[in-house]
C-alpha cells in the first residue's frame, strides 16, 4: 500500500509548491496533486530534502498538466520512514493568468 501525504506549502496564482512526504521509502506515487494554477506550469522543480531517501527512491515529475502533477519514485526500494523526500514546485508566467 502506497502511503504518500501531499503538504501545500504555498498555493499562489503563479506558484505552488508542496512537499511529498513517504511513510517508506518503498512507497512510489502521489497520485494527483491539484496544482490550481489554471494553465500547463511552465517551470517545475523537483528539490530533494532527505537528501538519502530521495536519492534512493529517485523521485520524478511524471504528469504535468492543466490541473495535477504526479510525482513517482521509479525505485521503490527500502522500508524505514521517509519523511518530507521533496519538495515540488510549479510555476507559470504571470502573463498566461491576466
Amino acid at each position: 500500500m502506497c502511503a504518500v501525504t501531499v503538504t501545500t506549502v504555498l498555493a499562489g496564482i503563479t506558484t505552488f509548491i508542496a512537499d511529498i512526504e513517504a511513510t517508506a521509502d518503498a512507497d512510489i506515487t502521489t497520485g494527483n496533486i491539484a496544482h490550481g494554477l489554471g494553465a500547463v506550469p511552465q517551470v517545475v522543480t523537483l528539490t530533494n530534502l532527505l537528501q538519502a531517501s530521495a536519492a534512493l527512491s529517485a523521485w520524478a515529475v511524471t504528469t504535468i498538466d492543466a490541473t495535477n502533477l504526479v510525482g513517482t519514485a521509479s525505485s521503490a526500494v527500502g522500508s524505514g520512514a521517509a519523511g518530507n523526500q521533496v519538495r515540488i514546485m510549479a510555476m507559470v508566467p504571470h502573463t498566461l493568468i491576466q
